[in-house]
C-alpha cells in the first residue's frame, strides 16, 4: 500500500517473504528490495540481520544454484553468467569440471544419444553446436564425446 511507513520491521518482513520462495545472494536481495523503497540504512541492517540468523549466505546460494543447474543440464559457462548476473561468487573448484562432465553424461542419457553412437559429422557437429549452447565447457564435451569433439571445436 502506497504511503505506508517502511520500518525495519517492514524491510525484514519483505527480505523473509523474498527468501521463502527461493535462496537469494546479498546483491540480489539487496536490489529488491530497493525496487521496493526501502532505504538503503534500512535494508543494510536487514540484511545483516538476515546474515546473522544464518538466512542469507552468498555461498551456500551459490552453491544451490550450481546444482540445480547442473541437474537441469546446464553446464559451467551457462552456470557462471547466472550467477554472476545474480552476483554470487562463482566459485572454481576442481570438482566442478568432474560435475560438469557428470551432467552432460546425465543429460546425454535423459536425450537418448550415446556419444560413441554420433558418428555421422554432421549430426555430431550438430549435438557439439547444442551442448556448447547449453553452457558447456570445450573439457566437458571432450571428455564425454571423446577426442573427435575437440577437432570439431577448432
Amino acid at each position: 500500500m502506497p504511503g505506508a511507513p517502511r520500518g525495519p520491521r517492514s524491510v525484514l518482513e519483505a527480505a523473509r517473504r523474498l527468501l521463502s520462495g527461493r535462496d537469494h545472494g546479498r546483491a540480489e536481495l539487496q536490489r529488491k528490495l530497493q525496487v521496493r523503497g526501502f532505504t538503503p540504512s534500512q535494508i543494510k541492517g536487514a540484511l545483516e540481520k538476515l546474515e546473522a540468523d544464518g538466512l542469507l549466505d552468498d555461498a551456500k546460494c551459490s552453491s544451490a544454484l550450481f546444482e540445480a543447474e547442473l541437474g537441469r543440464g546446464h553446464g559451467l559457462a551457462y552456470i557462471r553468467a547466472k550467477l554472476r548476473q545474480r552476483g554470487l561468487p562463482p566459485g572454481e573448484e576442481p570438482t566442478h569440471r568432474e560435475a560438469e562432465a557428470e551432467s552432460l553424461r546425465q543429460f546425454l542419457l535423459r536425450k537418448n544419444l550415446a556419444p560413441r553412437a554420433l558418428t555421422e559429422v554432421r549430426e555430431r557437429a550438430k549435438i557439439l553446436r547444442f551442448l556448447r549452447g547449453r553452457g558447456y565447457t570445450p573439457a566437458a564435451i571432450a571428455c564425454v564425446m571423446g577426442p573427435l569433439a575437440e577437432e570439431e571445436q577448432d
